[in-house]
């Protein structure tokens, strides 16, 4: 291949766009009006979720919805007037909430979390990665014995779907994770999950092996594509192609390129322990408190919220502490003062599965967003997708069921 891409967004799914790109032979530029990783990917939970494969959007949704708004300390949060402006993104989520769409979606994301780590691999190798991820597998935690049995038949629906995972008393739990307390009532364990020790340092191993291999990395802002590339405030950026991979500011961008599909900014938030706070060894997630705790480099990171407001909103630490407190007496030491806090927001669709493929009114821009809290998953699995759209291979995914054209289905 040959000629010229700019990739708008440096975090690890714009990064890896970049580097699969520029292995193909292209001249790559990345831009962002941030640092190289310093968004969601900074400050995800850094999990590789290869067991999230079910949309959000699932049968009972409007209830679950309601029943968790109701909780004044709970890890959902919709401002009203957010909320209000996004009508259509929301009534379209809740249109998800089928058994069959439900179905699809499953599907549809158990085929591509299937071969995350197999897209990661030959990308760690190259950029020298490998010390910052582990695969360690995950436990899915549960308060009580009739939580951890309510859940049995997602379990065996992912299991039916390639996703190992097995069943653990309290004892077989504790002793795979001398950090949890007897007071747990079960969890599922789950081989082929991981992490990454350190998500910043992941993005910037990425831009430093794009830049060694000639590429650019730019800070600068974005402010519309065209068909000679992409205008920025300080000037325009010639370029061939151009993919658009800029996260929850993504869509001021899509709607000249024929896209529908909404998307919404989630906000996340997590909380740093210092090292030593609890002895926590391997990731670990608190099912019914959703709460991911991840045992990193600076200390273990606890993440959790779903805050549904403008991207740029001051944060709201305060209202996100209680989703954080009272969980030593499921894992120790973690209820200590943390020494970091952090906010940031995933870019959301109403079926939870990320928009790759050419934008439909512009064929030179590739889309590459939209993977809400699937990012670090996703990212090498995206870049090679993106590269093969781009070098007209076909991709080892079902590009149907992740098109921007899909948005008819979202209605």
């Amino acid at each position: 291949m040959s000629g010229s891409v700019v990739v708008l967004g440096a975090g690890l799914v714009g990064l890896a766009c970049a580097h699969a790109l520029q292995r193909d032979g292209y001249a790559v530029t990345v831009i962002d009006r941030g640092g190289v990783g310093e968004g969601a990917s900074f400050g995800n939970a850094a999990h590789i979720a290869v067991a999230s494969i079910f949309p959000q959007a699932t049968p009972g949704i409007l209830g679950q919805t309601v029943r968790m708004l109701r909780d004044p300390q709970g890890p959902l949060i919709v401002r009203p007037g957010y909320a209000v402006r996004h009508l259509p993104w929301f009534a379209r989520f809740v249109a998800q909430g089928t058994a069959e769409r439900a179905r699809v979606g499953t599907h549809a994301m158990a085929a591509m979390m299937a071969q995350a780590w197999e897209a990661w691999q030959p990308v760690l190798d190259d950029i020298g990665g490998n010390d910052l991820v582990r695969r360690s597998g995950a436990l899915h935690v549960f308060g009580s014995q009739a939580a951890l049995r309510a859940a049995h038949g997602a379990y065996e629906l992912r299991r039916s779907l390639g996703v190992a995972c097995t069943p653990l008393d309290v004892d077989q739990a504790r002793a795979m994770e001398p950090a949890l307390t007897d007071r747990i009532g079960g969890a599922m364990s789950i081989p082929g999950m991981g992490y990454v020790t350190d998500t910043l340092m992941l993005a910037r191993r990425l831009a430093a092996r794009v830049e060694e291999l000639g590429g650019r990395i730019l800070r600068a802002e974005a402010t519309g594509i065209d068909a000679g590339g992409v205008r920025t405030k300080d000037g325009r950026l010639r370029a061939d192609r151009v993919v658009l991979a800029a996260g929850a500011w993504s869509h001021r961008l899509a709607r000249g390129l024929g896209v529908d599909i909404p998307l919404v900014a989630e906000r996340g938030y997590h909380v740093m322990l210092a090292p030593g706070s609890s002895p926590l060894r391997m990731p670990v997630l608190m099912v019914e408190r959703k709460v991911a705790l991840t045992p990193m480099a600076a200390g273990i990171r606890m993440a959790s919220v779903a805050e549904f407001t403008p991207a740029d909103a001051p944060a709201d630490h305060a209202r996100a502490a209680p989703v954080f407190g009272g969980l030593e007496r499921f894992v120790q030491g973690v209820d200590a003062e943390p020494v970091s806090k952090w906010v940031g927001p995933r870019p959301s669709v109403p079926d939870s599965r990320p928009i790759l493929g050419q934008a439909p009114a512009a064929p030179h821009v590739l889309l590459a967003y939209g993977h809400g809290h699937l990012g670090v998953t996703l990212a090498a699995l995206t870049g090679s997708i993106i590269a093969d759209v781009a070098g007209g291979r076909d991709p080892r995914v079902d590009l149907r069921a992740v098109a921007p054209l899909r948005s008819q289905r979202l209605r």
